[in-house]
């Protein structure tokens, strides 16, 4: 990708923090953390309208990275506004996470022991939360405020887990 795809890109670094930022209008991600990105801090942010996801987590040791008290908004086709993809021990709370097209958070593949906490998460497209991969085990999704918000758009369901092992 080039950096108009992304508007932070961290790539195997750890203990980074990204504060009091605003991340708009980029390719794919606002926030992109892969390889063995871990322990990082995105904290106070307001990451907008890019074209898919505002924060994206992906890669298995992708782990113990922090989302706190962030804006995450999504008016154009923003798909989902917090994607984890196979990352462990990462803590999304007290967001804001409004308006996608698909979901507000989303834990895919063997995304586990993750913590959704304390967030406001409404007027999603489909889901507020979707958990979906077959080793998606020992999340916590606590306190969080998902639904419809006064604009009316309906998600599908506010929490949904699915192709979870048998």
């Amino acid at each position: 990708g080039s950096y108009q795809d992304y508007g932070v890109w961290i790539t195997s670094g750890d203990m980074n923090l990204v504060t009091n930022n605003t991340i708009r209008g980029h390719g794919f991600y606002g926030v992109n953390l892969d390889g063995n990105a871990a322990t990082n801090t995105i904290w106070g942010n307001t990451i907008r309208s890019n074209d898919l996801y505002g924060v994206r987590l992906n890669g298995e040791a992708v782990d113990g990275n922090r989302i706190v008290l962030n804006t995450i908004t999504g008016p154009t086709n923003q798909d989902t506004g917090v994607y984890i993809q196979n990352g462990d021990m990462n803590l999304v709370t007290i967001n804001t996470i409004r308006g996608h097209s698909l979901n507000g958070v989303s834990l895919i593949g063997d995304a586990a022991t993750n913590t959704i906490w304390g967030n406001t998460i409404r007027s999603n497209g489909l889901y507020g939360v979707l958990l979906d991969g077959a080793y998606v085990d020992g999340n916590r999704i606590i306190s969080n405020t998902i639904d419809s918000g006064a604009s009316g758009t309906f998600q599908d369901c506010g929490v949904r887990i699915t192709n979870g092992d048998t």
